[in-house]
């Protein structure tokens, strides 16, 4: 599961042995501003006031800053001095190590930026979120048919943000950004409907709508955190709030189509949130009476999740009845692969999806769930062994 060091050695060449094809979910570049690739793509207006005036983003405010900044494992640090800056040493490391039909990428920085809440001057903000995109297009679809990018889009204005889908949809490269990506904090709980035109414009273009977390504001629903630690253990508390939203105010009604993915937010909650949605429904549904069925009915349909990070239960003969449980909730279409790359915590998918899980299952959770969620093609011959033993 976890893995704090290197991951292992590199599979060997496709022997006769059986392949798992494997889609990762959950890939870092790291672009930030002051990168020459977004500066070149910014408007004159705009690169002058970022010269002249500098960035002014309190998107980071008491925000818990890790051991290193990039939160990055020492090994994937690239020749440019950070890690996921050249796309050709993350496709060696990552892609070509582990034999991977696909991985979709996430850009943390653009996702901080898009929040809403940096200070900031809103069309500077909507330059940056279009460069950052195109840098994706650009340097990142361009160099490997196996990336696909995530799209960024200023949540708090969804009149930009589907002007911003579109472009990116409808442009070069359409076909290669494959999901629309979001921070789960918003100025209202994301299934408000102001945010209805991102949710519409999802389902027209058939992108799952994903959350990734995201340190600053907000990091809880009850204050600030003192520590790293405490961010990170506490990663799934605000799907509490962005599933429960997205159910009760109808959202999936209007939008049938409409499907979430939650990206590094955990999933061991879902089964007993199932419980507690049904039973408070069962109690008060007369104050939401457009409800055209149970929530967990509309929580089994549209929400699927990634792996990491995993739940490790001290007892490994544990997780076996834990995933079994999730299973009885969504089916065993909802589980993704992702590796977090390049993060400290990144994971193998040699460990982090047990070897002792049936075939089925791990085909489905390595790649075949991504595949159908995003649409990326599984290459045939391609992946990890089916015996789950790295070479």
């Amino acid at each position: 599961m976890t893995t704090l060091a290197t991951p292992p050695t590199a599979p060997a060449a496709a022997t006769e042995e059986a392949r798992i094809p494997v889609v990762d979910v959950d890939v870092h570049p790291t672009v930030i501003v002051s990168d020459e690739s977004i500066r070149e793509r910014l408007s004159q207006r705009w690169l002058d006031h970022l010269d002249l005036i500098g960035l002014r983003d309190t998107s980071t405010e008491s925000r818990i800053v890790p051991q290193r900044q990039f939160t990055h494992r020492l090994d994937a640090i690239d020749p440019s001095g950070r890690p996921g800056v050249i796309p050709d040493f993350t496709r060696k490391q990552l892609i070509d190590t582990f034999d991977m039909s696909g991985v979709v990428l996430g850009d943390a920085t653009a996702l901080n930026l898009s929040k809403g809440n940096s200070n900031f001057p809103h069309q500077f903000g909507v330059d940056l979120i279009r460069a950052f995109n195109d840098v994706h297009r650009d340097l990142w679809l361009a160099d490997d048919p196996r990336f696909y990018s995530s799209i960024n889009v200023l949540v708090e204005d969804p009149a930009e943000a589907v002007r911003e889908i579109t472009r990116c949809k409808e442009g070069p490269r359409g076909d290669k950004f494959v999901q629309v990506l979001l921070e789960p904090r918003t100025e209202h709980a994301i299934g408000h409907p102001k945010y209805w035109p991102i949710l519409e414009a999802c389902q027209h273009y058939g992108l799952p709508l994903g959350f990734h977390t995201s340190p600053g504001r907000k990091m809880t629903a009850n204050g600030t955190v003192n520590y790293y630690f405490e961010w990170h253990t506490g990663f799934p508390l605000r799907n509490y709030t962005l599933a429960s939203s997205l159910i009760f105010e109808g959202a999936f009604d209007e939008f049938p189509g409409l499907k979430i993915a939650l990206i590094e937010q955990a999933w061991s909650w879902a089964m007993p949130f199932s419980w507690r949605l049904d039973k408070s429904w069962n109690m008060l549904r007369a104050e939401v009476p457009h409800l055209q069925r149970k929530p967990s009915e509309y929580l089994a349909e549209h929400f699927w999740f990634a792996t990491q990070p995993m739940e490790e239960p001290e007892n490994g003969e544990e997780f076996g009845p834990l995933l079994d449980m999730f299973h009885a909730l969504f089916g065993t279409g909802h589980m993704m692969f992702s590796s977090d790359y390049p993060h400290w915590d990144s994971d193998s998918p040699y460990e982090s999806v047990p070897s002792n899980l049936s075939s089925d299952v791990r085909r489905k959770i390595l790649g075949e769930n991504a595949s159908t969620l995003y649409g990326i093609p599984l290459l045939a011959g391609t992946g990890v062994r089916a015996s789950g033993i790295a070479a």
